[in-house]
């Protein structure tokens, strides 16, 4: 057999292998994140608590800061190195502990400080994204050196069809759990919250069972510094670099402002904390459905035309969520009774929501990894999350002027943020090799500075 033949069949097999089991683990971690959803549980959780929904914002804040900071660092250590997967296996394990902590506190202490359970729950809530942030740039890495272009929208469809399953029965529980027929407070969420850990456990494991194929990496060391003044040159030269990033902004800060819907939903509409669980249907099921929509269309077309689908949802999100209650209103002359169903006639705005988040995730992924080379991936992926995490603020501007301004008016403005994403989107060239970012020139200063 010669060297060229078996180096395919290895990476043959790292494919069926990884196609396996990042599937599996990256499945487990979002399962487990749906016990206590972003968009519907926890925000009802810190509102029961503090009646705060700037803590609401803050908590979306935390979760996304934590993620993008390492990013550039990470790719500044790892830039030269062949293999990442000891960064990615030692980042998902250390990452997850205070987690753990804070649901063996919930068993042992319960709720009787609200303000230190928050602010522990806070704390645990940004020290695993901080994880997830380190692991990050490793995990894509490996997913692109490893799974074929042709072959990523089924890989991350096949996810979100699982998590979608799965998240059906997680629905069920969640509105039995939080329900009159529940346990009640606290031991509703303290369950809720041990669900959550078990997925984290079952991710870290699999993320140990990851095997990384060997592709070109650069020759020496790039600083930290070196990475960061080569983003003014990217986005001033390079179209697809910068409408991509301009795109996550606008599009992926969007995403994190579903969790106000939820609080829209329980203030002003009267909805019932037990019905979160038919809207974790909703945004599971929509994922579902759409994740198939976005593989094929990814597989097929290319993630562009994924990328405009999945901003057009965003932007339509806030408009169905302000045309609902409207409609609602304006038949009831006609049919008294329409009221009674307007929490589940509200549904649809997770189901946009749910249908975004798929796309722009699947999307955003596919399309840097078709503009960046081997050599160039880690450092594309950190500048990329580095650029848009101004849009991490999202969620604390808007909890900040929901304490002055009604919701309405709110998310009139969301609407337009979310036309912006779509314009982004749709300037989008062909993410062909012809527009990749050329890099900077190699550091010649010491490594990691």
């Amino acid at each position: 057999m010669s060297e060229n033949t078996a180096s395919r069949q290895e990476d043959a097999e790292h494919t069926r292998w990884n196609f396996a089991v990042i599937t599996t683990e990256s499945s487990a971690f979002m399962i487990g994140l749906a016990w206590v959803d972003p968009a519907t549980v926890l925000p009802l959780f810190i509102y029961r608590l503090t009646h705060s929904t700037v803590l609401v914002g803050v908590t979306a804040v935390l979760q996304r800061l934590g993620y993008m900071l390492p990013q550039l660092p990470i790719a500044a250590i790892i830039g030269h190195r062949p293999r990442r997967a000891p960064i990615l296996r030692w980042g998902v394990l250390l990452g997850r502990m205070p987690f753990i902590a804070f649901v063996i506190f919930l068993w042992t202490r319960g709720i009787q400080n609200a303000t230190f359970v928050i602010w522990f729950m806070m704390g645990a809530y940004f020290f695993a994204a901080t994880g997830n942030g380190v692991v990050a740039v490793p995990w894509q890495d490996i997913i692109a050196k490893s799974i074929p272009a042709r072959l990523r929208g089924r890989f991350f469809a096949a996810q979100q069809l699982i998590c979608a399953f799965a998240a059906v029965g997680v629905g069920f529980v969640v509105r039995w759990i939080l329900g009159p027929g529940g346990p009640g407070f606290p031991r509703d969420y303290t369950i809720l919250f041990s669900l959550l850990v078990t997925g984290f456990i079952i991710s870290a494991i699999g993320c140990w069972m990851i095997r990384e194929p060997i592709r070109p990496v650069w020759d020496r060391p790039q600083s930290l510094r070196k990475i960061i003044a080569g983003a003014g040159p990217m986005l001033r030269d390079h179209r697809a670099f910068r409408y991509l990033v301009l795109t996550i902004l606008l599009g992926t800060s969007l995403n994190f402002t579903t969790p106000f819907y939820m609080v829209y939903a329980r203030q002003e509409l009267g909805v019932p904390e037990s019905i979160a669980g038919v809207y974790i249907w909703a945004m599971t099921l929509s994922g579902a459905a759409f994740s198939w929509i976005w593989g094929q269309f990814n597989d097929r077309k290319g993630p562009r035309g994924v990328l405009r689908g999945a901003c057009t949802c965003i932007a339509l999100t806030p408009f169905t969520a302000l045309a609902i209650p409207a409609l609602v209103h304006a038949a009831a002359p006609l049919a008294p009774r329409l009221g009674d169903l307007l929490p589940y006639l509200f549904a649809p705005v997770f189901l946009m929501a749910g249908s975004a988040t798929g796309g722009m995730w699947m999307g955003s992924i596919n399309y840097l990894f078709e503009l960046s080379s081997h050599e160039e991936r880690p450092r594309y992926i950190a500048l990329m999350n580095f650029l848009g995490a101004p849009g991490a603020f999202m969620p604390l501007l808007i909890g900040w002027l929901l304490t002055f301004l009604p919701f309405r008016l709110v998310f009139a403005f969301l609407a337009l943020c979310g036309i912006g994403a779509a314009v982004a989107a749709w300037r989008l060239p062909s993410p062909s090799p012809n527009h990749r970012v050329s890099p900077p020139p190699l550091d010649t200063d010491a490594a990691g500075q």
